[in-house]
C-alpha cells in the first residue's frame, strides 16, 4: 500500500517545489509538461501493464514497474534542465502505471471473497 501512496502523491507533490525548480532550471514555458508527462505515461501504460501482469505474473511486473519508478525518481533529482526533467517524469509515470493497478490487484488476489 505504501507503493500506491508513493505513486499517487508523486502526481502533485512536485507542485510544491515547482517554483524553485523552474527558477533553478529555467524553462517556465515547459512548466505544465512536468505534470502532463507523468499523467499521460501513467494512463497509457496501465492497460499494457495489466496484460503483462496476466502473462508474466503480477509480482514480476510490479517489481519492474517499481524499479522503473525508482530510476525515474532518481533521475528527476539529477535533472540538469527542464527537458530532461520532463523526460524523467515520463519515465516515472511509466513506472507508476504498473504500481497502482497491480498493487490493488495483488491485494484482491490475496483477500478474495
Amino acid at each position: 500500500m505504501m507503493a500506491i501512496f508513493m505513486a499517487a502523491i508523486d502526481i502533485s507533490i512536485v507542485a510544491t517545489a515547482m517554483p524553485t525548480i523552474v527558477a533553478e532550471l529555467g524553462g517556465f514555458h515547459l512548466f505544465s509538461w512536468t505534470f502532463a508527462a507523468y499523467l499521460l505515461t501513467q494512463a497509457v501504460t496501465i492497460p499494457i501493464y495489466g496484460r503483462l501482469a496476466d502473462l508474466y505474473g503480477r509480482k514480476r511486473v510490479f517489481f519492474a514497474g517499481a524499479s522503473l519508478f525508482l530510476v525515474g525518481s532518481t533521475l528527476c533529482g539529477l535533472a540538469w534542465g527542464m527537458v530532461p526533467l520532463i523526460l524523467f517524469r515520463a519515465l516515472q509515470g511509466a513506472g507508476a502505471g504498473a504500481i497502482q493497478p497491480i498493487a490493488t490487484t495483488i491485494v484482491g488476489d490475496i483477500y478474495t471473497p
